[in-house]
């Protein structure tokens, strides 16, 4: 799918798509961004207020995240970096470190992914937890930033991916935000189209004070649950490499996720952007590298296509809640029927077809939204 070449209309329904049920876009605001008089110093004096407030509760966990953070490699704790805010002014934001030192001279203007292997052990739960966005609440403070609007730029990023993208610039009318509409709903490695989209459907329409204070408790609670999952796995994990008595590494570089419902269709060749099928199996289990899939047939051993398909039809309204999305790959381990069950089991090395499957891949399977 050329996501440029797409009507407004389908722009509307598309954005609209990817936010959970209730938010909805009022397309005849369009035009109307920004927030209106009377509620610009409401909204300033609300963020000093609660960004204060919060930094004085958190207090107790800054220290003790700062303090684990420098006993783990005796490196800064901080993360400071260069963004661009409104009208492109830049400023230094502020994150708690999650990376090892000097990792921003090896990604340089790439995205951050799990190929690059650059996380701390600490870090990747302050990440998986949005623990380490904290120390942006000083941003908030300072007045470079909001509690909520869109995400902020790195400069670098701007100038060689971002200032391509059609209207992209809108984001600089309003001051960046520590929880980004668009951050919400899509992954950190959605296509930045996809995800311009959805900040300026936000911007377009009056900004709403309310809604804004709604969608920050809103995230709250998210980040609430993702913290006691993240924290109650990791203590699992811990307990159990106690109990046998070793210390616990985790090697996986790349986490599992097991659907709870999908399937995969296999295919050696591509039609009109279509799989010519030849078998089905399904899935196990994926990661951002491979995943593992059962089949009653044999696979081909060369590159090989796959349809990756998750969700139901639903029955009440008849309306397909299904998505796809199609991968070429090839089979990295073959292992035979076990124990008279006849399915044969396969890791596959796979790679989307194009950005907008990539994209589908990690929200929809990989699951990696903040507001999954």
């Amino acid at each position: 799918m050329a996501i440029n070449s797409i009507s407004m209309g389908q722009k509307t329904s598309m954005a609209s798509a990817y936010l959970p049920r209730g938010l909805k876009f009022n397309v005849s605001s369009i035009g109307k961004g920004g927030y209106s008089k009377a509620f610009k110093f409401i909204n300033a004096a609300f963020n000093f207020i609660f960004a204060l407030f919060f930094i004085v509760c958190s207090l107790p966990l800054f220290l003790v995240i700062a303090l684990i953070i420098k006993l783990q490699d005796g490196g800064e704790v901080f993360y400071r970096g260069v963004r661009l805010g409104i009208d492109k002014k830049p400023f230094i934001m502020y994150k708690f470190r999650t990376l090892v030192p000097d990792a921003e001279r090896v990604i340089g203007a790439e995205l951050l992914s799990p190929k690059h292997r650059l996380e701390t052990k600490f870090g990747k739960f302050l990440r998986d937890t949005r623990l380490d966005e904290l120390p942006q609440l000083i941003n908030v403070l300072k007045g470079d930033m909001d509690f909520v609007g869109p995400r902020p730029e790195r400069p670098l990023i701007y100038e060689q991916i971002c200032r391509h993208i059609k209207n992209y610039d809108k984001r600089f009318m309003v001051r960046p935000g520590l929880i980004g509409y668009s951050q919400l709903f899509t992954p950190h490695s959605a296509p930045k189209e996809i995800r311009t989209l959805i900040d300026n459907h936000f911007l377009d329409v009056q900004q709403n004070f309310f809604f804004e204070v709604g969608l920050m408790f809103f995230t709250m609670m998210i980040v609430l649950r993702k913290f006691s999952t993240k924290l109650l796995q990791y203590s699992v994990k811990a307990v159990r490499a106690l109990a046998s008595g070793r210390k616990y590494e985790e090697k996986r570089t790349a986490e599992r996720v097991m659907p709870d419902y999908a399937k995969v269709s296999v295919g050696e060749a591509l039609e009109g952007g279509r799989l010519v099928k030849c078998c089905e199996a399904s899935l196990v289990d994926i990661n951002h590298e491979a995943f593992l899939i059962k089949s009653s047939r044999k696979l081909p051993s060369e590159k090989i296509f796959f349809e990756l398909e998750t969700g139901r039809r639903s029955k009440a309204n008849k309306r397909s809640k299904i998505k796809s999305a199609l991968c070429e790959g090839e089979v990295y381990k073959e292992m035979p029927p076990y124990n008279g069950d006849g399915e044969w089991s396969y890791v596959v090395k796979y790679r989307p077809v194009s950005r907008f499957n990539f994209y589908i891949v990690h929200q929809y399977f990989l699951r990696e939204s903040v507001a999954v």
